[in-house]
Protein backbone atom coordinates (compact mmCIF):
# COMPACT_ATOMS: atom_id res chain seq x y z
CA UNK A 1 0.00 0.00 0.00
CA UNK A 2 1.79 3.58 -1.51
CA UNK A 3 -1.08 5.97 0.42
CA UNK A 4 -1.49 7.75 -3.03
CA UNK A 5 -4.93 7.64 -4.24
CA UNK A 6 -5.64 8.51 -7.76
CA UNK A 7 -8.85 9.76 -9.13
CA UNK A 8 -9.78 10.54 -12.73
CA UNK A 9 -12.44 12.66 -13.85
CA UNK A 10 -12.60 14.99 -10.95
CA UNK A 11 -13.17 17.40 -13.08
CA UNK A 12 -14.30 17.77 -16.90
CA UNK A 13 -12.29 19.53 -19.59
CA UNK A 14 -14.61 22.12 -20.29
CA UNK A 15 -14.51 22.95 -16.29
CA UNK A 16 -10.40 22.70 -16.19
CA UNK A 17 -10.18 25.33 -19.38
CA UNK A 18 -12.99 27.31 -17.32
CA UNK A 19 -11.24 27.74 -14.12
CA UNK A 20 -7.68 28.27 -15.91
CA UNK A 21 -9.51 31.02 -17.98
CA UNK A 22 -11.17 32.55 -15.05
CA UNK A 23 -7.96 32.93 -12.80
CA UNK A 24 -5.56 34.10 -15.43
CA UNK A 25 -8.43 36.57 -16.51
CA UNK A 26 -9.11 37.66 -12.77
CA UNK A 27 -6.27 37.64 -10.94
CA UNK A 28 -2.52 38.39 -10.79
CA UNK A 29 0.09 35.61 -10.43
CA UNK A 30 3.15 35.68 -7.43
CA UNK A 31 6.38 34.61 -8.98
CA UNK A 32 7.52 32.00 -7.50
CA UNK A 33 10.87 32.25 -5.25
CA UNK A 34 12.32 29.77 -6.96
CA UNK A 35 11.63 30.25 -9.98
CA UNK A 36 15.23 30.23 -11.17
CA UNK A 37 14.94 26.23 -11.38
CA UNK A 38 11.39 25.44 -11.36
CA UNK A 39 9.78 28.24 -13.76
CA UNK A 40 6.11 28.42 -12.17
CA UNK A 41 4.12 31.29 -10.55
CA UNK A 42 0.86 31.12 -9.12
CA UNK A 43 -2.07 32.34 -7.66
CA UNK A 44 -3.62 31.57 -3.82
CA UNK A 45 -6.69 30.66 -4.54
CA UNK A 46 -7.40 30.16 -0.71
CA UNK A 47 -5.07 31.37 1.54
CA UNK A 48 -4.00 29.76 5.41
CA UNK A 49 -7.01 30.63 7.57
CA UNK A 50 -9.67 31.84 5.11
CA UNK A 51 -12.99 30.08 4.69
CA UNK A 52 -13.03 26.86 1.60
CA UNK A 53 -16.78 28.15 1.30
CA UNK A 54 -16.11 31.43 0.58
CA UNK A 55 -12.61 31.21 -1.31
CA UNK A 56 -14.20 28.96 -3.84
CA UNK A 57 -17.79 31.02 -3.81
CA UNK A 58 -17.03 32.06 -7.56
CA UNK A 59 -19.27 30.22 -10.08
CA UNK A 60 -16.18 28.97 -11.95
CA UNK A 61 -14.40 28.07 -8.85
CA UNK A 62 -17.09 25.58 -7.28
CA UNK A 63 -16.16 22.89 -9.81
CA UNK A 64 -12.63 23.01 -8.15
CA UNK A 65 -14.28 23.17 -4.39
CA UNK A 66 -16.54 20.22 -5.34
CA UNK A 67 -12.91 18.17 -7.08
CA UNK A 68 -11.28 19.00 -3.91
CA UNK A 69 -13.81 17.86 -1.59
CA UNK A 70 -14.27 14.52 -3.61
CA UNK A 71 -10.77 13.41 -3.34
CA UNK A 72 -10.57 14.20 0.39
CA UNK A 73 -13.84 12.27 0.90
CA UNK A 74 -12.67 9.11 -1.18
CA UNK A 75 -9.43 9.15 0.38
CA UNK A 76 -10.73 9.47 3.69
CA UNK A 77 -12.94 6.74 3.34
CA UNK A 78 -10.08 4.35 1.51
CA UNK A 79 -8.03 5.20 5.16
CA UNK A 80 -9.95 4.89 7.94
CA UNK A 81 -7.35 5.72 10.27
CA UNK A 82 -7.29 8.55 9.58
CA UNK A 83 -10.28 9.36 11.50
CA UNK A 84 -8.57 8.54 14.83
CA UNK A 85 -5.93 11.18 14.43
CA UNK A 86 -8.02 14.38 15.05
CA UNK A 87 -9.24 17.23 13.18
CA UNK A 88 -7.87 18.35 10.00
CA UNK A 89 -8.11 20.79 7.49
CA UNK A 90 -7.75 22.38 4.00
CA UNK A 91 -4.55 24.60 4.55
CA UNK A 92 -4.15 26.68 1.28
CA UNK A 93 -5.19 26.13 -2.14
CA UNK A 94 -3.00 27.41 -4.97
CA UNK A 95 -3.35 27.24 -9.02
CA UNK A 96 0.34 26.80 -10.12
CA UNK A 97 1.38 27.61 -14.00
CA UNK A 98 4.69 26.55 -15.11
CA UNK A 99 6.22 27.84 -18.74
CA UNK A 100 7.11 25.71 -21.50
CA UNK A 101 10.46 23.88 -20.62
CA UNK A 102 10.08 24.17 -16.83
CA UNK A 103 9.09 21.76 -14.01
CA UNK A 104 9.80 21.90 -9.81
CA UNK A 105 12.76 20.07 -10.76
CA UNK A 106 13.68 19.92 -6.99
CA UNK A 107 12.69 16.11 -5.24
CA UNK A 108 10.96 17.77 -2.27
CA UNK A 109 8.28 16.46 0.98
CA UNK A 110 5.79 18.66 1.75
CA UNK A 111 5.94 18.38 5.56
CA UNK A 112 8.99 20.89 6.24
CA UNK A 113 10.57 22.51 9.58
CA UNK A 114 8.46 25.51 8.44
CA UNK A 115 5.68 23.44 8.00
CA UNK A 116 5.72 20.39 10.18
CA UNK A 117 1.55 20.25 10.16
CA UNK A 118 1.24 19.07 6.94
CA UNK A 119 -0.79 15.68 6.75
CA UNK A 120 -1.86 15.43 3.44
CA UNK A 121 -0.83 17.00 -0.05
CA UNK A 122 -3.28 17.28 -2.99
CA UNK A 123 -2.55 17.87 -6.75
CA UNK A 124 -5.40 18.51 -9.61
CA UNK A 125 -4.04 18.66 -12.73
CA UNK A 126 -5.78 21.19 -14.90
CA UNK A 127 -3.79 20.32 -18.37
CA UNK A 128 -3.31 17.47 -20.53
CA UNK A 129 0.91 17.22 -20.77
CA UNK A 130 2.89 14.87 -21.05
CA UNK A 131 4.85 15.04 -18.01
CA UNK A 132 4.61 13.12 -14.89
CA UNK A 133 4.41 14.10 -11.01
CA UNK A 134 7.68 11.56 -10.00
CA UNK A 135 7.79 9.84 -6.69
CA UNK A 136 11.04 8.77 -5.59
CA UNK A 137 9.88 5.44 -4.06
CA UNK A 138 6.80 4.99 -5.81
CA UNK A 139 5.37 5.10 -9.24
CA UNK A 140 4.91 8.14 -11.05
CA UNK A 141 1.45 9.85 -11.78
CA UNK A 142 0.92 11.34 -15.55
CA UNK A 143 -0.34 13.94 -15.44
CA UNK A 144 -3.97 14.39 -16.90
CA UNK A 145 -6.37 17.06 -17.15
CA UNK A 146 -9.11 15.96 -14.78
CA UNK A 147 -7.23 14.20 -12.60
CA UNK A 148 -6.62 14.51 -9.22
CA UNK A 149 -3.67 12.77 -6.34
CA UNK A 150 -3.74 12.57 -2.81
CA UNK A 151 -0.83 11.14 -0.60
CA UNK A 152 1.02 11.98 2.59
CA UNK A 153 2.90 14.99 3.06
CA UNK A 154 5.97 13.36 4.86
CA UNK A 155 9.57 12.25 3.99
CA UNK A 156 8.35 8.72 2.66
CA UNK A 157 6.57 10.66 -0.15
CA UNK A 158 9.55 12.61 -1.80
CA UNK A 159 8.46 14.21 -5.37
CA UNK A 160 9.32 16.10 -7.92
CA UNK A 161 7.50 17.38 -11.58
CA UNK A 162 8.36 16.04 -15.03
CA UNK A 163 9.45 18.41 -17.56
CA UNK A 164 6.56 18.97 -20.22
CA UNK A 165 7.62 17.14 -23.01
CA UNK A 166 5.10 18.76 -25.85
CA UNK A 167 6.21 22.18 -24.35
CA UNK A 168 3.11 23.51 -23.21
CA UNK A 169 1.72 25.74 -20.01
CA UNK A 170 1.26 23.48 -17.48
CA UNK A 171 -1.67 23.96 -14.72
CA UNK A 172 -2.45 22.49 -11.43
CA UNK A 173 -4.23 23.20 -8.12
CA UNK A 174 -2.60 22.17 -5.27
CA UNK A 175 -3.19 22.39 -1.70
CA UNK A 176 -2.89 21.06 1.77
CA UNK A 177 -4.61 19.17 5.10
CA UNK A 178 -3.04 20.21 7.84
CA UNK A 179 -3.62 19.70 11.84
Amino acid sequence: MNFINIQDNLLTKEECAAAIKYVVGTRRFDPDVNKSYSGYDYVNLMERGDSFQESFSDSPLRPIANAISKLKDFYYKKYSELSTIGRWNTDYVRLKRWNPGYHYSVWHSEQTVNDPNRLLSFLIYLSDNDAYTEFRRHRNVRTKAGRGIMFPAHYTHEHRGSICKKGLDRYIISGYYTF
